[in-house]
């Protein structure tokens, strides 16, 4: 079943890498938000893009074990939507990418805006809000709290 749009969240991989790196200074938020989420049955979405940031992370940061765990956990977790980029969307984000004034924006950062904005999500969960904060008014979306 599909949440509405206004209910549906696009999580940054920090929030992944966070949670599944017992090292990282963000997991004991990470956990407590993932907890929240649970409790209310709220599902996120990632992509493909994503993805990929958080097993290539997980595997640098800590080991090839705890990112094929967290693949393996984002696979099997009905709560967890996975948006492949396509054409499209990779065109869409370059064009962000292109137009973002900002040196730090990335252009798997550019790709969630994308997909956000086709998708019709308006809340990102991330832990990068400075990097984030020039694209809100311009996609119209708002942090997850």
């Amino acid at each position: 079943m599909e949440l509405p749009s206004d209910t549906r969240i696009f999580a940054d991989s920090n929030f992944f890498i966070g949670l599944w790196n017992q090292a990282d200074g963000l997991h004991a938020k990470a956990k407590e938000i993932s907890g929240n989420l649970e409790l209310h049955g709220i599902g996120l979405t990632i992509s493909n893009f994503v993805f990929l940031e958080i097993v290539t992370i997980l595997s640098q940061r800590r080991s090839r074990a705890i990112a094929t765990a967290a693949g393996n956990y984002i696979f099997s977790d009905p709560r967890v939507r996975i948006v492949h980029i396509d054409e499209t969307l990779h065109r869409t984000s370059w064009d962000i990418f292109q137009a973002a004034p900002q040196k730090n924006m990335s252009f798997v950062d550019c790709s969630i805006v994308a997909v956000m904005h086709a998708e019709n999500i308006k809340r990102l969960l991330t832990f990068d809000r400075t990097d984030f904060s020039p694209m809100r008014k311009r996609y119209h979306f708002s942090f997850f709290e």
